[in-house]
C-alpha cells in the first residue's frame, strides 16, 4: 500500500513561482502600488492577487504611509461654515448616509 500524499483540492492558483518572483521583485526594487505592479505584469492578475502574493512572500512588511499637510486655515474655515449651516438639522440626520460608517456588531447580541 503506497503512502503518498493526496494532490492539494481547491483552485490552482493563477501565478507560478516566476510570476510570484517578478511580482516580490518590482515591490521591493521600485516603489510602486498594487496597482501599477498589476499594470505592469504581463498576466491577467487582480489587485487582490497582487496583494495577496506580496503578503505571502513573508519579508514584506507594511508600512505607514507619510503623514497629510494639515488642514489650511482657508479648508479650516469652509468645513466650521458647513458645520454651522447643518446644525439644525434635527431629524433630517437620520437620513443621511456617511460613506466612512463601518458596521459594528457586538459580541453579545
Amino acid at each position: 500500500m503506497s503512502y503518498e500524499p493526496k494532490p492539494r483540492s481547491g483552485r490552482s492558483h493563477v501565478t507560478d513561482i516566476r510570476g510570484d518572483r517578478r511580482i516580490q521583485r518590482m515591490t521591493s526594487s521600485q516603489k510602486m502600488s498594487v496597482h501599477e505592479i498589476t499594470e505592469a505584469s504581463r498576466l491577467q492578475i487582480s489587485k487582490n492577487t497582487v496583494h495577496r502574493r506580496i503578503i505571502e512572500s513573508g519579508y514584506m512588511i507594511h508600512a505607514k504611509m507619510a503623514r497629510r499637510f494639515p488642514l489650511s486655515k482657508l479648508h479650516i474655515s469652509k468645513r466650521l461654515k458647513s458645520a454651522r449651516s447643518h446644525m439644525s438639522y434635527g431629524d433630517k440626520w437620520m437620513a443621511v448616509l456617511f460613506n466612512d460608517e463601518k458596521k459594528m456588531e457586538s459580541q453579545w447580541t
